[in-house]
């Protein structure tokens, strides 16, 4: 059964996303897009892609393969093989050229996952706002000198369930829903 280097990229790149799930989340909360540069913008992101998809080796047979089928990711910079002998030179491509793939494939999972939190974002700032309405809500019937038995009602009903819509409550539900989302593109 021959491999495909292409799938094999897809895998490593949603592995990566995994690896980097929380920093992911972090930043969509932070500032509403997670960054597609693993290598600067993640907790030794360099270090772990080039661990986990460059540093591999490759048979001449394989290397060809990987060549010809990720073509369109081939790495160029032959000061990454210069003075290497032929064979060796032509795995330390194929190695680079599945680094690549990987980080593309990398990029467009990013992209999406920025492209589905857009679409996720006004049920997440429904949620905050429902959740700051109870707290005012909840506040107004507190202060009010009179209610009647309906507002009574009310009160209580909203301070027996008022840690489900706390700040740290809805900051808790709106991380997970965006994991749930990101594990959604990735699964």
């Amino acid at each position: 059964m021959m491999t495909s280097y292409s799938t094999d990229a897809t895998d490593d790149a949603k592995e990566t996303v995994r690896e980097y799930l929380s920093e992911i989340v972090d930043q969509l909360v932070d500032s509403g897009e997670a960054s597609d540069d693993l290598l600067n913008d993640y907790g030794n992101g360099d270090r772990w892609h080039h661990e986990s998809h460059v540093d591999k080796s490759y048979d001449l047979q394989e290397a060809a393969q990987l060549l010809s089928e990720l073509s369109n990711h081939e790495e160029t910079d032959s000061g990454l093989w210069e003075g290497q002998a032929p064979r060796e030179a032509i795995a330390t491509q194929a190695a680079y050229t599945y680094g690549n793939a990987v980080y593309s494939e990398w990029r467009d999972l990013i992209e999406r996952i920025n492209d589905e939190y857009g679409d996720l974002s006004p049920d997440l700032d429904a949620l905050e706002t429902e959740a700051e309405e109870k707290r005012e809500r909840l506040e107004e019937l507190e202060d009010s000198e009179e209610l009647s038995d309906e507002e009574a009602a009310e009160r209580d009903a909203l301070a027996a369930r008022q840690d489900d819509f706390s700040e740290d409550a809805v900051a808790a539900e709106k991380r997970e829903r965006i994991e749930a989302m990101v594990r959604g593109i990735i699964e």
